[in-house]
């Protein structure tokens, strides 16, 4: 039986709208409320995440950056997993030659190493235009944008970074031309003890190579006495195959989910857009439901 439902968000939780839908919010307080417990497993930061379950009232833990921190529903984070200092200096001197834009990730959250003026630039040039065509929804309005970059914490330059006691928990970067992208992946994978993904062929996710959302999930379980045959995990992208790969009680894709994630997972649900995810739990629900009633009527309880 499921006793831990772990969900991404992007192309996922949220909808093509980039919000969690009241019906799918609802139905996972009925989830909760049944006693499955419910944790995003996300490559976004952790206020990027909460942000979005604030706004559908939803309490959970969370395992965020692509599995490098792991947080309680009040916000304590735990089962951290950053990249070094000395391997961070080998990235960044990698994005330099290619002319990649660093969008770093840490326990302050979003950091840059470049001025305002060129983090603006590179959302404009390279992130927009690669979102749109990818037909996905970061930042709902001009407005959820600003208070993004209101919110980065700048560096005079990479040596104060490095030279800083900040964990690096990812760094990311998206080229609108793919094989801008496959070209500084293809160097990025020379360095050794480096966790590597994608969301869509325009972007690159590094991570130190225990900080995947397979072995953050693993971890977590662990730690809360949940067995891997008692896990279901939902997902829909290159960044959730760590999790989807496993030998789980369930691993379900998304009808929207990269192709090689439909096929390496043991079922299928709706699309992001269709409430799959509520779907799925409803189903859940449902199951729990008819378990206690036999229990009931076997023990008299």
């Amino acid at each position: 039986m499921i006793r831990l439902f772990a969900s991404d968000m992007d192309g996922t939780l949220l909808n093509n709208n980039g919000y969690i839908s009241r019906y799918t919010a609802d139905t996972i307080r009925k989830l909760q409320k049944c006693g499955i417990e419910f944790i995003v497993n996300t490559g976004r930061e952790y206020r990027s995440a909460k942000k979005e379950l604030d706004a559908a009232n939803i309490s959970c833990d969370l395992i965020c950056c692509s599995g490098a921190c792991t947080y309680d529903r009040f916000g304590n984070p735990y089962n951290i997993f950053s990249i070094p200092k000395s391997t961070v200096k080998k990235i960044l001197a990698i994005f330099k030659r290619h002319g990649a834009f660093a969008d770093i990730s840490t326990e302050l959250g979003k950091c840059s190493i470049e001025n305002p003026q060129t983090l603006l630039s590179y959302y404009y040039n390279e992130v927009f235009p690669a979102v749109k065509l990818e037909n996905k929804i970061y930042f709902k309005n001009e407005q959820d944008f600003k208070q993004m970059t209101d919110s980065v914490h700048y560096f005079e330059h990479a040596d104060s970074l490095l030279r800083s006691d900040v964990p690096i928990y990812k760094i990311s970067t998206t080229f609108f031309d793919s094989k801008k992208t496959s070209a500084l992946r293809s160097e990025i994978e020379e360095i050794p003890g480096l966790h590597i993904a994608s969301t869509a062929s325009t972007d690159l996710e590094i991570s130190d190579e225990k900080a995947q959302k397979g072995y953050a999930l693993l971890r977590y379980a662990h730690q809360k006495s949940v067995d891997p045959s008692e896990i279901l995990a939902i997902g829909d992208s290159e960044n959730d195959a760590s999790m989807l790969s496993l030998n789980l009680g369930k691993t379900v894709a998304m009808a929207n989910a990269d192709p090689k994630i439909i096929k390496m997972c043991s079922a299928q649900t709706l699309s992001n857009a269709e409430d799959g995810v509520a779907v799925l739990m409803e189903g859940l629900i449902m199951e729990r439901y008819f378990y206690e009633m036999d229990r009931h009527y076997a023990f008299g309880i």
